[in-house]
């Protein structure tokens, strides 16, 4: 029997949607969704190869970095406006409405892999369907989108923990809970603090580590109280409070796995990669590399995440998630967040197999970072110049620097994929990167 032509991908990288809730709780002036934009670039990487790419804003540079990396048939579009979530702006665009309805072709169909899966994309996905004959296959978007958005809360991760029996394990969240209030959460501040332990209070719905609060034992108690009421990012969600993770020998691990949309098909493990902080909240990348397979939180995490795993695909999720983490010297793993969706490093891995093929993991170390210190609006052939020879095309075994996520330039953010045949490699040429741009 003639197997069916796969349906083309569109890509809508809706990576600005996650951070719209607690966007608008911040305060007057906060650049709280400006970090979101580059992330919309990361899409040309995603699988598979040729896509059209619809973001909120056009990707910077993109003849370059495809013609740069050899990836033809990567086609970028953006609505004519961009005034609330993506997948509202592109039904409010009839023109790429028409474009949408030419690119599913004769057979009426496309393959729809967002980076977040929102309300509004079952909108869109149905009106294309009613408006226009064209059925949008979504393999990656769990249809229960109240089960989605549970899962993307603290305290949904908290829950999901002590209902699979984990708390006691090797793999779990951190002691603490989550409050209804601000007076609730202070006393869980004070309780945490009166046991000499230092603690994190968390908005549920927060992303990007936004809107995080740190108490240590010795805070004032009115200093407790003034922080956490003059904080905006709480609403009416539950807080949660819970022990800061920090000293000697802590990484910061994260697991992203895939649900598959067949039920028959077990969850997967795609990558274990490290997040790299500037300071606590100050993410600036992350690096997966062939050493961390024996580090001592790999077992501890990969054991209870497939746990995680199995159970949501047991209610219902398919797609993408990950798992952030904090790991002890001693490789006892806490589990910070869960992220519905797809992830700071799921471009990493994308890049990582098509330069480097599916066993890149055991022979390579692939990672992201992103570096300030430019100028705004630093013109794109200045970085070229800046970063002179580091800059390579990938080639199994080498090492080098890629430029990527470009519209970051606009605000001074310079991100670069780098590759290299280890992980002291990889720290070697983000010194190096670092180097020149304090050089300028």
């Amino acid at each position: 029997m003639q197997q069916r032509p796969e349906p083309p991908t569109v890509c809508v990288v809706n990576a600005v949607d996650t951070l719209r809730a607690i966007a608008g709780r911040a305060p007057a002036g906060a650049e709280t969704i400006a970090e979101c934009f580059p992330q919309q670039d990361q899409a040309i990487f995603w699988q598979p190869a040729e896509k059209l790419i619809v973001t909120a804003a056009p990707i910077a540079e993109l003849d370059w970095q495809t013609g740069f990396l050899g990836l033809p048939g990567i086609v970028n579009a953006v609505p004519a406006k961009s005034s609330g979530p993506l997948f509202t702006d592109i039904l409010d665009d009839r023109d790429l409405m028409a474009r949408l309805v030419e690119h599913a072709g004769p057979a009426r169909r496309f393959r729809l892999v967002p980076h977040t899966t929102t309300p509004e994309l079952w909108t869109f996905a149905e009106t294309m369907r009613s408006a226009h004959g064209v059925t949008v296959e979504l393999p990656e978007s769990c249809e229960r989108q109240e089960l989605r958005d549970l899962l993307d809360t603290k305290s949904g991760l908290r829950d999901l923990v002590a209902d699979l029996g984990l708390t006691g394990g090797r793999c779990r969240t951190a002691p603490g809970r989550h409050c209804t209030g601000l007076v609730e959460a202070r006393n869980a501040v004070l309780a945490l603090l009166g046991r000499g332990r230092p603690c994190i209070v968390k908005a549920d719905k927060g992303e990007a580590s936004v809107g995080l609060l740190v108490f240590r034992p010795g805070d004032r108690e009115d200093h407790i109280a003034r922080e956490l009421a003059s904080s905006s990012y709480y609403g009416d969600d539950p807080i949660v409070v819970e022990e800061y993770i920090d000293g000697a020998g802590v990484v910061f691990p994260s697991v992203e796995y895939v649900v598959p949309a067949d039920p028959g098909r077990a969850p997967y493990l795609t990558h274990a990669c490290e997040m790299l902080f500037e300071a606590p909240t100050l993410l600036r990348g992350n690096v997966t590399a062939p050493s961390f397979i024996g580090e001592k939180w790999y077992e501890p995490f990969r054991a209870g995440s497939r746990v995680i795993a199995d159970e949501l695909q047991r209610r219902g999720y398919q797609g993408h998630f990950g798992i952030d983490a904090v790991a002890a010297a001693d490789g006892e793993v806490i589990m910070l967040d869960l992220n519905a969706r797809r992830t700071g490093s799921t471009h990493v891995h994308d890049f990582g197999l098509r330069f480097f093929g599916t066993g890149y993991q055991r022979h390579q170390a692939v990672g992201n970072h992103d570096f300030y210190g430019l100028p705004a609006g630093t013109p794109f052939a200045e970085v070229l110049d800046l970063l002179g020879p580091l800059v390579r095309r990938p080639e199994a075994g080498a090492s080098g620097v890629v430029p990527c996520e470009l519209t970051g330039l606009a605000t001074g953010r310079l991100s670069c994929m780098i590759y290299a045949p280890t992980l002291t490699g990889f720290h070697e040429l983000v010194r190096n990167v670092r180097d020149r741009i304090e050089r300028g």
